[in-house]
């Protein structure tokens, strides 16, 4: 089902850029050579980033449980027992937002604390269906009747493993940009972002960048939004003074 409304969007979205008169290139490496061959436009490198999906054994980006699914009914989980995979601001978010649903919340952390804001810990501690386990990761996924009912726990200081009964596990850990392809066209960060400032500028003439897949504090729709803005003014000024 993520899948399928993945593609869903992508295909919209696609079919929108082409009313407006933009042209897609299927196919077509991201190359220097392939980049001067386009001046004298400009380029806009938007890849995003991708979810990270632990390594757990029958665990994959197409089963992985959102919170979307639960906002848009395909996932009920209301009075249910689940777990929040992580520990930064998405993690202690969506456990805020599921602890107003089920029965239970989770939150299983591989350090010994929270990376996330101090005030979402403190509103998450001050609920009594809220529980936080530290120091430990899942290593396997328990299933019956073809849903998942427990899940199989590591603990990373001492060695002990245990499993833990559930109805759904939620992973948030943070995301993965795409950049791989334009690591001969501009310089990536030590975690594969694209170096860029405010102004979406990037250390290659020509080459502008926008949304999650350049270096920034914060990653949501509001700021890749902002940064289309920026880097499309940015790459028409270029143009104009070419």
């Amino acid at each position: 089902p993520n899948k399928d409304r993945m593609q869903w969007a992508i295909d919209d979205l696609t079919q929108g850029a082409k009313n407006a008169g933009v042209e897609i290139r299927l196919g077509t490496p991201a190359t220097e050579e392939n980049l001067k061959a386009l001046k004298p436009y400009a380029v806009i490198l938007a890849s995003g980033g991708t979810p990270i999906v632990p390594k757990i054994p029958g665990l994959d980006g197409d089963n992985v449980c959102t919170v979307a699914d639960v906002l848009s009914g395909k996932v009920n989980i209301e009075g249910k027992k689940v777990a929040v995979i992580g520990g930064g601001n998405t993690a202690l978010q969506e456990a805020v937002m599921l602890s107003d649903l089920c029965s239970e919340v989770i939150i299983i952390q591989n350090l010994s604390f929270m990376t996330g804001e101090k005030k979402l810990l403190q509103i998450l501690e001050g609920k009594s269906n809220v529980s936080m386990i530290f120091d430990t990761v899942v290593t396997s996924l328990e299933s019956k009747d073809g849903e998942l009912c427990a899940i199989g726990l590591k603990n990373t200081v001492n060695g002990e493993t245990s499993s833990l009964a559930l109805d759904g596990m939620f992973v948030a850990i943070g995301q993965k940009p795409e950049n791989e392809a334009f690591a001969d066209i501009t310089s990536l960060n030590d975690y594969g972002y694209i170096i860029a400032d405010e102004n979406c500028l990037t250390d290659t003439e020509g080459v502008f960048v926008a949304g999650d897949c350049r270096t920034k504090k914060i990653r949501q729709v509001t700021t890749a939004a902002a940064d289309g803005a920026v880097a499309a003014l940015a790459a028409c000024r270029y143009i104009d003074g070419l």
